[in-house]
């Protein structure tokens, strides 16, 4: 009979916001990447990665998402080749829930979307034996509302000089940095050889020879 582990998933929040999720610890990690966004709500489709973790919340191994290793690896050295197997193996397909969190006392740390750093606390509550007429990954309990996944937009937003009119609309036009060629974009260029703003008509070329 499977061992399953009951894990307390806390979103890093001003609220309190956490989901008790029970899980077979034979279950490769990506069970628990889905069981994860399914319980707080949010939809997958982005990075992500649980790193093993301390008493201190360190980050230490790392098990990714997909696989980031550099293919121009395999052209290069023995050593680096054997570097490079390494970061596969630390797929979430290539492990299990009992290589992140292998007993009680054990910690981790799950970070989704590496643009917005949603980052969640992963404690072991309790272990114990599956029961064989319940399916997992077993949301059990909830507490709290989690915020929108994109409501740190605004923040990503932050110190960036956007001058935008009332319909959030850049109201200044493109600049290059170059005068000369800002000059023609806003259609002021005063040394039109060709007659400033008029156009040429088919007389206007024998000017030009």
């Amino acid at each position: 009979m499977s061992q399953i582990m009951r894990l307390r998933v806390i979103l890093d929040t001003e609220e309190d916001v956490f989901r008790d999720i029970e899980i077979a610890l034979e279950s490769p990690l990506m069970h628990l990447h889905f069981a994860v966004l399914d319980a707080f709500g949010w939809e997958a489709g982005e990075l992500a990665s649980f790193f093993q973790s301390d008493d201190s919340w360190s980050r230490g191994r790392e098990f990714s998402l997909l696989d980031m290793s550099d293919p121009m690896m395999d052209m290069e050295g023995d050593d680096d080749n054997a570097a490079d197997s390494s970061r596969k193996d630390r797929e979430m397909t290539q492990h299990t829930v009992g290589d992140l969190i292998p007993e009680l006392g054990a910690r981790a740390i799950y970070v989704y979307d590496f643009l917005r750093m949603w980052c969640f606390y992963v404690e072991p509550l309790q272990d114990g034996q599956a029961d064989p007429s319940v399916t997992y990954p077993l949301l059990c309990h909830e507490f709290g509302t989690p915020p929108a996944f994109d409501s740190k937009d605004a923040d990503l937003l932050m110190g960036m000089d956007l001058d935008l009119d009332e319909d959030g609309e850049d109201d200044e036009p493109y600049r290059t940095g170059d005068p000369e060629l800002d000059a023609y974009l806003d259609g002021d260029d005063d040394d039109d050889d060709y007659g400033g703003d008029g156009h040429l008509s088919i007389d206007d070329l024998d000017d030009l020879y």
